[in-house]
């Protein structure tokens, strides 16, 4: 991923990801003066709307380059480069918004999170799940992640120690001008990593693309986004 790389950008081609981490806070609010520590906390999409709800945010992300532009986005956190799938300090709660797909095992990170939180504190997680991207899935495979339904994320959650409080799957469908603007709104937000595809195999994905999947909008492309939203303890 080239998240480092793409940290200037980001705001401008993440608008799925802003509107979900708005969404997931407001899907189980922190109450004012909660304790959180954010982990993969981006440029602070997250991180704006716990402070808005009144939280006291420590916000991390593995990437320094993040990191400086989410210190000038929500200067009101406190900011620290982590690697969210290391072993934690431990904290009161736990927030975190599309970044543990990354991780190679994610059951072994949710428990060292579980061994981190403190007794009582929660965790706000975010993730993208099925059935997100299927247009271009069907067309391009699964490309960097593995792909997990709800009921696939939650039992990863029980073995990693979490009692899962409530979930929920938020699905929205996404209009492009076309099948290029899309993949490069991807490319310039970090999600993507070295090309896979030949010239020729992604000017014949473009147009298969486009036919397949027009928006019902009027013109361009739609493309699917999913992320599950839960609260544990």
């Amino acid at each position: 991923m080239r998240f480092e790389e793409k940290a200037s950008g980001y705001h401008a081609h993440a608008a799925p990801q802003r509107r979900f981490a708005e969404a997931l806070a407001a899907f189980a609010p922190f109450a004012p003066g909660d304790r959180v520590t954010e982990l993969g906390a981006g440029t602070g999409f997250l991180t704006r709307a716990l402070l808005a709800q009144g939280a006291v945010v420590d916000a991390s992300d593995a990437s320094p380059a993040m990191v400086a532009v989410g210190r000038e986005a929500a200067p009101s956190a406190t900011w620290s480069v982590q690697d969210a799938f290391g072993e934690l300090f431990p904290c009161h709660n736990l927030a975190t918004s599309g970044m543990l797909q990354w991780a190679p095992d994610p059951a072994a990170v949710l428990r060292r999170w579980r061994a981190a939180v403190h007794p009582g504190g929660r965790l706000l997680l975010g993730v993208p799940c099925e059935p997100g991207f299927r247009e271009l899935r069907a067309l391009a495979g699964e490309g960097p992640l593995h792909w997990r339904d709800e009921a696939q994320w939650l039992r990863l959650l029980r073995r990693g120690g979490w009692d899962v409080r409530g979930s929920a799957v938020l699905e929205h469908r996404e209009a492009y001008p076309s099948a290029l603007d899309f993949l490069r709104t991807l490319h310039e937000s970090g999600v993507t990593g070295e090309p896979r595809l030949s010239v020729g195999e992604m000017r014949s994905l473009l147009r298969e693309y486009a036919r397949r999947f027009p928006s019902p909008f009027g013109g361009g492309v739609v493309a699917t986004w999913a992320w599950l939203m839960v609260d544990a303890h």
